[in-house]
């Protein structure tokens, strides 16, 4: 009776266990990337907030099984008060990054950069950006 409730119980186990990790990104981070943000498969971006210098690039990895993005341009009122981007800075945008892909961006302004992921920004996936001087 055990092993068959153990045996009824398994594929939700599995289910879990695949929601609650991702894909691993294949190799290191591009030649040419600072620092690597996280998209993680519990909604959040990681390290954040993350302080790098004038010129870094930063590769945002999608360690996730869902699809994730990396946006500075709000759609919505809520989305507008979780961004922030120094005055004359371009907002950007990734689209749809699919588990395993990546986003990279290259900080040529100082300031201050909150930005969040499109599918999840209501489950409070938002990330920050410090660019400072060398």
């Amino acid at each position: 009776m055990k092993y068959r409730i153990l045996f009824a119980f398994a594929p939700l186990v599995l289910a879990v266990a695949c929601a609650t990790t991702g894909p691993a990104v294949t190799g290191g981070a591009e030649t040419g990337t600072d620092v690597v943000i996280d998209m993680q498969p519990i909604l959040r971006f990681a390290p954040t907030p993350q302080t790098i210098s004038l010129g870094d690039t930063v590769e945002f990895r999608n360690v996730s099984a869902f699809v994730h993005s990396v946006s500075t341009r709000p759609a919505t009122p809520e989305e507008s008060a979780s961004t922030e981007l120094p005055a004359g800075v371009e907002s950007f945008d990734s689209g749809d990054i699919p588990a395993g892909g990546i986003y990279r961006h290259t900080f040529t302004v100082t300031g201050t950069y909150k930005y969040f992921c499109d599918p999840h920004h209501g489950a409070g996936m938002v990330g920050t950006i410090i660019v400072t001087e060398s």
